[in-house]
Order: C-alpha cells, then structure tokens, then sequence
C-alpha cells in the first residue's frame, strides 16, 4: 500500500534488540539500568493533518471508507424524521382551527398554507444541526468545523460575501417588478404572517440546504476520492443533481436552473474554504424571490410543472453567475484561504 500523508500511521519506529538506539534532545542517554517504556500512540486525528480543501476535509488520519456510507444514512434519516414531525405539526395545526378539512388531508388534497410554508422552511433549517452532529459522530470533527475549513462561521466574511448579493439581487428584483403583472397583488388575512415567517424561518431554511447539500453532502462524497480534483468534480455533480431533484421540478428550464446554482454554490465553497459566500447567495436569492409572496395566493406556490417556466429561468440563473463571479472578487481581495490542516502538529523544537 502506498502510504498517503494523513491516512497511514506516522513515527518514529520502535527500536529493539540489537538495532540502533534512539538519539534523545540534548545528547541524553538513558543508563545502564535505566527503562524507557515505547510511548503509547495517540489517537489519530480527526482533522486533517496535510492541507485539505473543504469538499475533502473529512479525509484526515480517522477516516475510513464505510464512514461516508453510514453518515449519509444517519443524516437522511434524522433529516426525515424531524422533518416528518414538523410537517405532521403543521397539518395538525390547520386541521384544528379549520385552514384544512381532515377529508381533504385524507385524500391528499390539501394545499399550501402559511403554517405549512414556514414548516417547511424550519424542516429544511435543521440540516444545520443534523449535518454537524453526524459529522462529529461519524468523523469526530465538531460542528463548528461544518461552517468552513478554519473552525467556525466566517461573519465579517459572510456581511462582505451579503453586500455583493443584495446589490445584484435587488437589481433583479427591479426588472422583476417593472416586467411581471403585479395587479393580482392584494394585502391578505395571511401577509402579516407570512411577512414575519419569510423574515424569520428562509434565511436559515436557505442555510439548512447549503449545510446539507454543499457542506455535509459534498464533503462525504468529496473525502472519498484520494484524487483532490476527482473528488470535487463528482461532489460538485452529485450534489448539483441531488439539489435539482430535490425541488421536484418537472421542467427543464427550471431543472436547468437548480443545476446551475449548485454548480455556482460548489465553486463557491471550494474557492472561499466554507459555507459563508454559498449561504448568502442562497438567502438572498430566496429573500427577493419571496417579496410578492405575502400578496398572492399559495396555491401555486410549489408550481414546479412542465408549463411553469420558459427559457425566461435563464435571466435569474445569469444574475446568480454575476453574484458567483463578484464574491470570487471579494474573496481574493481579500485573500481568503480555501486550504488548511487544522490537525497538524507544529514540529518540536530540539
């Protein structure tokens, strides 16, 4: 076997019989009557030890081939199962004060609802948690390490990464309200609420799926591959279609559109060494999106069918390259590492 820097056992080799005994600091020599025990090896870290990149950063010295395989599996159905309750939650909720009749729910006819919206906004929310614990179950690596490849969410970096996105996003939204038909708009029994869910639940439903798909997803895929660019390469691919099939588009304008923002949210990732630039990408592509939201009936809300959308999906997909391309700009202005090996000791000083 080959040995690769942070897979395989490293040190010193243990010296016996009549082999040559170790030269200790200083010019030390144990006695003639003096025993020096082999020391007993430390537990292999779960960090990194030779530089790694985000996508393959659960490729230190405790990794092991299966780990993917079973932290994928803890997550889906942890992920599942707290979703299933919120969802459950939410149609209670309605069936009680009368938004849905329990026929309806029975025969699988209910529709949108606000509490059903924000539902699935805090479902979607709990990838945060659900990815960072399995990582420190499965790898041993905290959660704090989900965020990026230096131990923690970036916030100046990520208020730096928001600017870029707010600015490109809020002149979509422009041509947006001058080209679409927005005199079905109405003030409702339901846009406070929604005013409030929107503001409070989709900034962190947009993180949950950055967390999930680019952050834990792409790295057990990543980690698997010895090779740094084959690795990212299929993270990229599966992660990209697993987030098209996930909005459950039957379109392909729109499919083309989800593949093209999880191509943009990998680079990102990859470039900037964390989740910070993916996720403000996401929320504020999200927050904008949702502005006439509290105005319009939510029937149509998850209207992903085939006449749902035209080569029109294009014209967001472009601005969100422009909001890609303006936070690569920030992130080498501001020189942002994308390679680091939090395990590695520093050498001793003899």
């Amino acid at each position: 076997m080959v040995p690769e820097p942070g897979l395989n056992p490293q040190g010193p080799p243990y010296f016996s019989g009549g082999q040559q005994p170790p030269v200790y600091p200083g010019g030390f020599q144990p006695g003639p009557n003096q025993v020096f025990w082999p020391a007993v090896p430390a537990k292999p870290s779960a960090l990194p030890v030779v530089p790694r990149e985000y996508h393959e950063f659960f490729r230190a010295p405790r990794f092991r081939w299966w780990k993917p395989l079973v932290a994928i599996a803890m997550f889906v159905g942890a992920w599942f199962i707290g979703s299933l309750v919120m969802t459950i939650g939410a149609m209670a909720y309605d069936v009680l004060t009368g938004r849905i009749a329990p026929d309806d729910l029975a025969a699988y006819e209910t529709t949108v609802t606000p509490m059903l919206f924000t539902a699935n906004n805090l479902a979607l929310a709990l990838a945060i948690p659900f990815a960072g614990l399995t990582a420190w179950a499965v790898f041993g690596q905290r959660p704090k390490w989900m965020s990026s490849i230096f131990g923690g969410f970036r916030w100046r970096l990520f208020w730096r990464f928001a600017a870029v996105a707010a600015v490109v996003d809020l002149v979509y939204l422009g041509i947006s309200l001058l080209t679409d038909d927005l005199s079905e708009l109405r003030w409702n029994s339901d846009s406070a609420f929604l005013i409030v869910a929107i503001l409070l639940t989709t900034p962190f439903q947009a993180a949950g799926e950055e967390y999930g798909v680019r952050g834990f997803l792409a790295r057990s895929i990543g980690s698997w591959f010895g090779s740094r660019r084959v690795g990212l390469v299929v993270a990229t691919a599966i992660t990209s279609l697993v987030f098209m099939v996930l909005h459950g588009a039957d379109n392909f304008w729109l499919n083309l559109f989800y593949i093209g923002v999880g191509v943009a949210c990998s680079i990102l990732v990859w470039r900037t060494g964390g989740l910070e630039a993916a996720v403000a990408l996401h929320v504020f592509n999200n927050l904008f999106s949702e502005v006439t939201l509290p105005f319009m009936p939510l029937d149509d809300l998850f209207n992903r069918g085939p006449e749902a959308a035209g080569v029109e999906a294009l014209l967001p997909l472009t601005f969100t390259f422009l909001v890609m391309a303006g936070m690569l700009w920030v992130a080498r202005r501001q020189r942002v590492a994308s390679i680091s090996a939090p395990g590695a000791q520093p050498l001793p000083v003899l």
